[in-house]
C-alpha cells in the first residue's frame, strides 16, 4: 500500500474527502518525524514506537574494490512494533 491508497482508505472509513484525509495522514507523519528528529520517542499503544537510535562507527568494505572503509556513526529512525500489532500479523500467518 502506498500513501495515496492509505489516504483513500482513511477517507472512505471516516466519510471525509480525500483532500482532508491526505492532510491528516501527512500531518501525522510530519509530527512523528518532527518528534523523532528532536530526540523524542512516539509511542502508540498497541501499534508501536518510533524513535531515533545512534549507530556506532564501524568498518565496512567497498563492494567495487574490496577495500576496507570507515562507516561513520549516524542517527537513524527506528520503529518497534507493539505487542498487539505483532500478534495480529502473526495470527494472519498461521491461518
Amino acid at each position: 500500500m502506498n500513501r495515496l491508497e492509505l489516504v483513500d482508505k482513511v477517507a472512505e472509513r471516516n466519510g471525509i474527502s480525500k483532500a482532508e484525509a491526505d492532510r491528516i495522514v501527512v500531518s501525522v507523519f510530519e509530527e512523528i518525524m518532527t518528534a523523532v528528529t528532536a530526540g523524542e520517542s512516539v509511542t502508540m499503544i498497541g501499534f508501536g514506537t518510533f524513535k531515533a537510535v545512534d549507530s556506532a562507527p564501524r568498518t565496512g568494505r567497498n563492494p567495487s574494490t574490496g577495500d576496507a572503509i570507515k562507516i561513520p556513526a549516524m542517527r537513524k529512525p527506528k520503529f518497534i512494533a507493539g505487542t498487539y500489532f505483532k500478534g495480529i500479523v502473526d495470527a494472519k500467518r498461521t491461518k
